[in-house]
This record gives C-alpha cells, structure tokens and sequence, in this order.
C-alpha cells in the first residue's frame, strides 16, 4: 500500500468527488439537429470523445445503437468544435 491511511468518511468524500470529476467536469449539453435528443459530451483529444447518453436522448434517436451511438451525432460533435461549442483542453 502506499500513501498514509485514510479514515474511511474521507475515503468516502474522496471518492465521491473523483466520481464527480469523472463524470461531469468538462461536459456540455449538446443537442442533435435531427431528433433534438440532448447527450453529455466532452472531446479529451481529437481522437477521444466522451459521449453520455440520457435516457430521453436514447428514446428520441432513431439512428442510435448501443454499440455505436449514432453517425448523425458524431457529425454534431465535430461541428460543435468548429463552431467553438466545444473545446480539447490544451488544444
């Protein structure tokens, strides 16, 4: 093991805020053009894109898969970031 102990409440916090930061930071609504289902999405680099599916989202898409999402959203996330909407860190 390595780093000191932690109390388990702090292990708790700890956790809980890494959950937090894993799965909201750096996320923004984005909308589709075609079916108006609204995902969660964050571009970490050109080749990685972190996509989170609501339930609404899902149910609205004709096109989606659970495999593969959906093409029609791909095309929007590629013109969110020429559009500025979205944005790499660091890029």
């Amino acid at each position: 093991m390595t780093g000191p102990m932690r109390a388990p409440d702090e292990l708790a916090e700890r956790t809980a805020a890494d959950r937090q930061a894993y799965l909201e930071d750096g996320l923004s609504d984005l909308s589709c053009r075609r079916c108006d289902g609204v995902v969660r999405v964050k571009k970490n680099s050109l080749a990685h894109t972190s996509i989170q599916w609501t339930t609404d989202a899902v149910s609205r898409c004709p096109a989606y898969t659970g495999r593969d999402g959906c093409p029609h959203l791909q095309r929007e996330v590629s013109a969110a970031l020429t559009r500025g909407q979205l944005v790499i860190p660091g890029g």
